[in-house]
């Protein structure tokens, strides 16, 4: 029989030492194959270098941890502003770095989640109305981020298109 103390330190230790089963980690490109879910960030609207594409491991579920999973440095707003979204996208790898987080409102820009849709394969804003995090997604899919108002002059698009995204020959979005 161990001591009172030296139980708890063995029990300290084997909590130390048991982990959860870890999700694989992220990849740069699109995913090989339907382990995971491609996930492109167009930076430009945001001030960045370009658009970014990573690999998701697994099924992450939403766009919102598809993001995440993806690797991408997602940083929370705090939903009191104008529209009062709490947990929405505010910055994606630290951009905008002027942006204080405090909510969006109509006119200004914000991070914008889109899909792919058929005929033609294009990009299609989500339409979800609860952002990322109400956007499923699923193995062998691509979700798209980008950073604009949605005008001429601040436009909110995908610079690059799907197909320049996922090149394997014959892909198309699966229905999830």
């Amino acid at each position: 029989m161990f001591p009172l103390p030296a139980l708890r330190h063995l029990v300290a230790l084997s909590v130390l030492f048991t982990t959860a089963p870890a999700v694989e980690s992220w990849t740069a490109g699109a995913c090989p194959s339907s382990a995971g879910v491609t996930v492109a960030v167009d930076l430009t609207g945001a001030g960045g270098p370009g658009t970014v594409v990573r690999c998701a491991p697994g099924d992450p579920g939403t766009a919102r941890a598809a993001l995440e999973r993806a690797g991408f440095a997602v940083h929370a707003g705090t939903g009191t502003g104008f529209y009062g979204d709490t947990g929405y996208v505010c910055r994606v790898e630290r951009l905008p770095a002027a942006d204080a987080c405090d909510g969006h409102s109509g006119g200004e820009p914000y991070w914008k989640v889109w899909r792919v849709g058929l005929d033609p394969l294009a990009w299609r804003g989500s339409g979800t109305g609860g952002g990322p995090g109400a956007l499923r997604v699923c193995p062998d899919g691509l979700v798209g981020f980008s950073f604009g108002v949605g005008t001429p002059e601040r436009p909110n698009t995908m610079t690059v298109s799907p197909e320049h995204v996922v090149t394997r020959p014959g892909w198309l979005p699966p229905t999830c």
